[in-house]
């Protein structure tokens, strides 16, 4: 039986090399494209697995699993006629479980990576959109604080081991959004302690 495959995280290497031939203001439009490409491919499985969509691995229907549930008794089906695939629902589950496949609330920085980059016809404006899909971050709505980047869901690696290549790729310097981020949870944990006091 086919089974349900979802795009891949991108190496650190991979991602390390791009930013190095940038820094060197180096264009390899391949490297480019094939990462540019593989994080498109990443962010539309997250948006797929967020929004119980699944594409069938037989046919290539993408279809909606609805209001999903993994105790529900019946099969996960590809509406498709004649083409018959179909999997337990707990396989599916399986499937995405402890993938960094849920994209939360940073659901937005994946869809505008989703809709940006095939517009971006240079290999300049498609480094812009990797650039800022890397260094996006999951938002805490109740306090609107960013909390986690979305580089965890896209490269392989622990979360710190992620946030160090993230780091790395500015020469040692935070992003601005790093930074803007760090800026304002050193604000709030001030004001929580002024209000304490």
């Amino acid at each position: 039986m086919e089974k349900i495959r979802w795009a891949p995280k991108i190496t650190q290497a991979r991602i390390w090399q791009l930013y190095q031939n940038d820094a060197r203001g180096t264009v390899d439009e391949g490297l480019v494209e094939d990462v540019g490409f593989s994080l498109w491919l990443r962010c539309q499985a997250i948006l797929m697995v967020s929004h119980h969509e699944v594409e069938c691995p037989r046919c290539h229907q993408v279809f909606s699993l609805g209001n999903w549930s993994a105790t529900e008794p019946d099969p996960v089906t590809c509406p498709t006629p004649d083409c018959g695939w179909q999997t337990p629902r707990q396989d599916y589950h399986l499937s995405w479980r402890h993938r960094d496949l849920i994209g939360s609330n940073a659901l937005p920085a994946f869809q505008a990576y989703v809709d940006a980059y095939p517009r971006a016809r240079s290999p300049q404006a498609r480094m812009v959109c990797i650039d800022q899909l890397i260094h996006a971050f999951h938002w805490d709505l109740k306090q609107n604080l960013p909390n986690r980047s979305v580089g965890n869901n896209l490269i392989e690696g622990s979360h710190e081991s992620v946030l160090e290549l993230l780091d790395s790729l500015n020469s040692g310097q935070p992003s601005d959004a790093k930074r803007r981020w760090r800026e304002t949870v050193e604000t709030m944990v001030q004001r929580r302690r002024n209000v304490k006091s």
